[in-house]
């Protein structure tokens, strides 16, 4: 069975768990991202949406010319900052975190129809979320907005799939509270920013953070079951 990944921000954290996950799983894989460094691992700068759509684009032009059996998308890539009232920040600090956190997972998940809409492989595409996209926290404004931006985005295009003879099947996942940089620079954060910031302190120094081994291969593993297209899946264990 020829499988592959498209791995959108596999180069920390999560995402290099996930990379590690599709790579012992028997997975061909392409990694996007600013600061990879693995042999599958493709130069992108997702801050500069012109630049890095392109790139994608034709990656995914010449890999949907491959017999694959299986294809996952999975997008992962993210940042937190800025963090606080919108105030305290600039409207380019704004425009960046939305650019990556909404406008690239949206226009990378349109390139993805316009290449594999019609190939005969299994296709699914999943989206990394949050908790955030359906409970608010104050100071995670941004974060929280372009997370269900993205979500509500995925529910519509698994409808639309629905109406086509080959339906791409689509995952909003939630994987909890890991122990990742970005959990560091959340905790780095000002109670002024972040209200909430000591009960990410205390779980931290409580060893209530999760694996992020454990949570891609949950990931890898949803993907791969008879899912329901357009839903949140909590593969956080919580």
């Amino acid at each position: 069975m020829k499988k592959l990944c498209l791995l959108v921000g596999g180069s920390r954290g999560l995402g290099k768990a996930v990379a590690d996950s599709y790579r012992a799983a028997g997975y061909d894989l392409v990694e996007f991202s600013r600061s990879g460094e693995a042999e599958e691992h493709v130069d992108v700068d997702l801050s500069r949406r012109e630049t890095a759509i392109d790139a994608i684009d034709a990656q995914f032009a010449m890999l949907a010319e491959d017999d694959w059996d299986e294809v996952h998308l999975v997008l992962n890539a993210a940042v937190i900052g800025p963090i606080g009232p919108l105030g305290g920040s600039e409207p380019k600090d704004w425009w960046a975190h939305m650019d990556i956190n909404l406008v690239m997972p949206i226009s990378i998940t349109g390139r993805f129809q316009a290449h594999f809409g019609d190939h005969t492989a299994r296709r699914v595409v999943g989206f990394v979320s949050s908790g955030v996209a359906n409970h608010a926290l104050d100071g995670w404004s941004l974060y929280g907005a372009t997370k269900a931006g993205v979500e509500q985005f995925m529910r519509s295009m698994a409808l639309e799939q629905q109406r086509t003879d080959r339906p791409i099947l689509v995952v909003n996942l939630d994987p909890g509270v890991m122990d990742t940089d970005m959990q560091g620079d959340i905790r780095k954060s000002d109670s002024a920013q972040f209200s909430q910031v000591q009960r990410f302190i205390e779980r931290y120094e409580t060893g209530g953070l999760a694996d992020p081994a454990i949570i891609a291969e949950r990931l890898r593993q949803t993907l791969e079951s008879d899912l329901q297209t357009g839903s949140t899946v909590n593969i956080a264990g919580e």
